[in-house]
């Protein structure tokens, strides 16, 4: 295992979107010509747009795209936004408010149930080092586990990621570069096979009965 996954690596300003988008918004801002870098920001938009898992209904999916953009380029990024983006100002005006709110009501997230909670703090509880980035992996793997039982469909690692970022208060950090969840297809392959062992033991165990 990585042991940097959680330790070296910055963490990520929109953790929904994962480690190797940022990377891509931070090489952007090295790009001296005007239009590269333009390029560059809609290839960017349209990466965004395949991993986001947010409702691409809305009218204003494509705006929040343009503006969690420049959110992620921490508001440097000069280049010809198609909408109005949000100002650095009021960005942190959101996040204050946002806090205040947590402090009065705290957001739940009952898929997850209260295992989840208790993992988190086992984690925050070890030191930096091997056993807290295994115990912090199998976490996001028990996540995973739970939220595809609750919405009974796939769900994107970077998601789990984020939840666990918001769950532990930002303390806890993975990203999908260092940390490989199984997918949906294994998830549902597990279940037939522990029952399949179930049903091999007990006929098993029926066969011995009838032997005596």
């Amino acid at each position: 295992m990585d042991k940097s996954y959680n330790t070296l690596s910055k963490p990520l300003i929109l953790p929904e979107y994962g480690r190797h988008i940022q990377n891509m918004v931070d090489y952007c801002l090295t790009l001296t010509d005007e239009a590269e870098r333009q390029r560059c920001a809609e290839s960017i938009i349209a990466t965004m747009d395949m991993v986001s898992t947010r409702d691409k209904e809305r009218e204003d999916h494509m705006q929040v795209l343009w503006d969690h953009l420049y959110i992620m380029s921490d508001f440097k990024l000069n280049i010809d936004f198609p909408y109005q983006v949000t100002l650095k100002e009021e960005y942190h005006s959101q996040i204050k408010c946002a806090l205040d709110n947590d402090h009065q009501q705290k957001p739940l997230y009952r898929h997850y149930g209260r295992i989840i909670e208790r993992m988190i703090q086992a984690v925050l509880a070890l030191p930096e080092g091997e056993e807290r980035d295994a115990l912090a992996k199998e976490t996001a793997l028990q996540m995973k586990r739970s939220y595809m039982q609750w919405n009974k469909d796939s769900v994107a690692n970077a998601k789990i990621f984020s939840d666990l970022y918001e769950l532990s208060e930002g303390k806890i950090y993975l990203d999908e570069l260092t940390c490989q969840l199984p997918d949906a297809k294994e998830f549902a392959s597990q279940a037939p096979q522990k029952e399949n062992r179930t049903y091999t033991m007990k006929r098993n165990k029926n066969n011995r009965r009838k032997r005596r």
